[in-house]
């Protein structure tokens, strides 16, 4: 399980209050100045004297309040989700209506360019510092800050799945141990996970452990303590309480409270969008459906060139779908997309379906007819279908379809370009790791090939060829590949293994072995200053590995890693990693297991430059290496 100090939020969350009202200031500020130089005047307005001076000045004050009546420094709507830029939105609209009404009543001859351009730049210009500002307390919370202290009461399979999540780098939120009436204080649980108590110590567990957040797991609690915990923690200063699985999904977003003759009801929504909101949908769709396909010609025009000199040429398939009010359409895919081999080109003809009005950008998981003739099938038919969507973060089609309705129930148009973004960041990235790989392998290659041609010379002179060794070590996908390595042990290093039971043991047991008796004397040296390691550099040209990533492993050894195999055959093994910078060879198994997961999950190119930079450091102390 992660494990990070969380030091204390409250002082972290006032300091990112007081940034952030600094950041707002200076970016109204800018706004109002910046668009007194867009519209050519000497001044702010049209007579540029101190009237407007004084306007500006009295807008100061005004903005800060509209942004704090939006909850723009309230913690729940901040450094997540598209809420805050929602807000920002408002707060300068309501700006402009401020200018428009004071400059109105004091009969002050405001230029109207200045005007809206000061709305349009306030906006834009707030949402960036703001946006900046997430992204290093982005940073900050996976160092611990920024992060609150949290229990969750109730154990079952959810919970536990739900606190494993929780506590992953940079949520905010870390969870320190369970409550639970009928799992024994100080017991395990999966996840590095304990029982820390009863459900009724909710109040006094989280006074004497500094928590401000409880989550209650719904359906691991008898009704009769879930009502309790409840009615409790209406009477609890600082500590907010959320409900988390069950039937309480389905009402984050979609309900309305009414009241008949003094009984509160909650009313589900309609699984439907407003007229507005079907009008800026379809005009984001279009727009940028228009730029997609002028902007990927080129590459549609070679892919067709390239397959017409091969065979039939472009060919387009077509599979019967069900759209809007269940009218179905057919959803439009090249054939194939070679010579690219690209998922993203294959679905481009799809955004005609998009300037059709059958296709959304981003919307409900499309369903073929056949699926949705079968019983039990529930389309969401209320609005068209989409390209991608938030179903994309699943595989489960319970999950996915559960998605489909958060998204319909809590749309905006923030959520459009949220998804938007976030599914072209998970293009982006991996092509971006990929150069890095190509050019720091290349750079590397040819500033370490004098050092490797002397190390290879070095063995051979001391225990002969072969001088280099091919480890079978698992790729991504599953399949093998031949890692290549500098041969620092003697020739028939794998007979001695298997023949000797002792190494044998004590290698199976934690996958290292000290002062290892196979070791040559350069092979000692090279190993110490990771050496023997600079050939795998062509396995990272072949595509087979990366600079950075999990450590490479052999199929006998998958086993061990249990249920976190799966993260590791996601990606490509790498030549350095989170281990790597954090022990080496004095780690346990249990620990390189853990990094490694760790790192798949939070695995970015920021991590990876900070990942080689510390490897560098690492390699020259020799801390770890044996």
């Amino acid at each position: 399980m992660w494990r990070c100090p969380v030091h204390d939020s409250r002082r972290d969350w006032r300091a990112l209050t007081v940034a952030l009202a600094g950041s707002d200031l200076c970016a109204v500020l800018l706004a109002f100045w910046l668009a007194a130089a867009l519209v050519w005047r000497p001044g702010i307005g049209i007579n540029g004297g101190n009237d407007t001076d004084w306007l500006v000045l009295l807008m100061l004050p005004v903005m800060g309040v509209l942004f704090l009546l939006q909850g723009l420094y309230e913690p729940a709507n901040l450094l997540v989700g598209a809420r805050e830029f929602a807000g920002v939105f408002r707060a300068c609209a309501y700006g402009l209506l401020a200018i428009t009404i004071v400059s109105f009543l004091l009969r002050w001859p405001l230029s109207r360019a200045w005007t809206v351009v000061s709305w349009a730049l306030m906006t834009a210009i707030v949402i960036a510092a703001r946006f900046s500002i997430r992204r290093m307390a982005a940073a900050a919370r996976h160092r611990g800050r920024l992060t609150t202290r949290a229990v969750v009461v109730g154990v079952d399979e959810d919970s536990i799945a739900l606190a494993e999540q929780v506590n992953q780098p940079g949520s905010g939120m870390r969870v320190v141990g369970i409550l639970d009436d009928y799992v024994a204080t100080g017991t395990e649980l999966p996840g590095g996970l304990r029982v820390i108590g009863s459900s009724a110590s909710l109040l006094q567990t989280a006074s004497r452990l500094q928590v401000h957040d409880a989550i209650i797991a719904p359906r691991a609690l008898p009704w009769e303590t879930l009502r309790e915990l409840m009615i409790s923690a209406t009477g609890s200063n600082g500590l907010r309480v959320h409900l988390s699985a069950g039937f309480y999904d389905l009402l984050t977003a979609g309900v309305q409270f009414a009241e008949r003759n003094h009984v509160p009801l909650l009313t589900l929504r309609k699984a439907r969008l407003s007229t507005v909101e079907r009008a800026v949908k379809a005009g984001l769709d279009r727009g940028l459906a228009v730029v997609l396909l002028v902007a990927l010609a080129p590459m549609v025009a070679a892919m067709a060139l390239w397959q017409w000199r091969q065979g039939p040429g472009l060919r387009i398939d077509r599979e019967r779908v069900v759209g809007q009010n269940r009218r179905e359409f057919g959803l439009m895919r090249f054939h194939s997309s070679a010579p690219f081999a690209s998922d993203l080109l294959r679905k481009l003809p799809g955004l005609l379906n998009v300037l059709r009005g059958d296709l959304s950008l981003v919307g409900p998981q499309p369903i073929s007819s056949a699926d949705a003739a079968l019983a039990g099938a529930m389309p969401i038919s209320s609005i068209q279908p989409g390209l991608t969507g938030s179903w994309r973060q699943a595989a489960d089609p319970a999950e996915q379809a559960l998605l489909d309705l958060y998204y319909l129930r809590s749309y905006s148009v923030w959520l459009d370009i949220a998804v938007l973004y976030e599914r072209a960041m998970v293009r982006i990235r991996p092509a971006a790791k990929r150069a890095l790989d190509l050019v720091g392998a290349s750079l590397l290659i040819l500033l370490s090939s004098p050092v490797v041609c002397a190390s290879l010379l070095a063995v051979w002179l001391d225990s002969g060829s072969p001088v280099i060794y091919r480890r079978r070590v698992v790729r991504r996908g599953g399949s093998s590949f031949d890692a290549f390595k500098i041969r620092t042990m003697v020739p028939d290093a794998d007979r001695i293994l298997r023949e000797d039971e002792t190494l044998h043991r004590e290698f199976r047991t934690s996958n290292k072995i000290v002062a290892d008796p196979r070791i040559t004397r350069v092979g000692r040296w090279l190993r110490r200053f990771s050496l023997d390691e600079f050939p795998q550099l062509v396995n990272v040209l072949r595509g087979e590995m990366s600079l950075v990533g999990p450590r490479m492993i052999t199929l006998d050894e998958l086993p061990d890693w249990g249920e976190a195999g799966r993260l590791l055959l996601s990606v490509r093994p790498g030549l350095t990693g989170l281990w790597q910078v954090s022990g080496r060879q004095l780690l346990s198994k249990a620990d390189r297991i853990r990094l490694d997961a760790e790192y798949v999950r939070r695995m970015s190119l920021r991590l990876d430059l900070t990942i080689l930079a510390r490897t560098l450091f690492a390699v020259v102390s020799g801390h770890g290496a044996y």
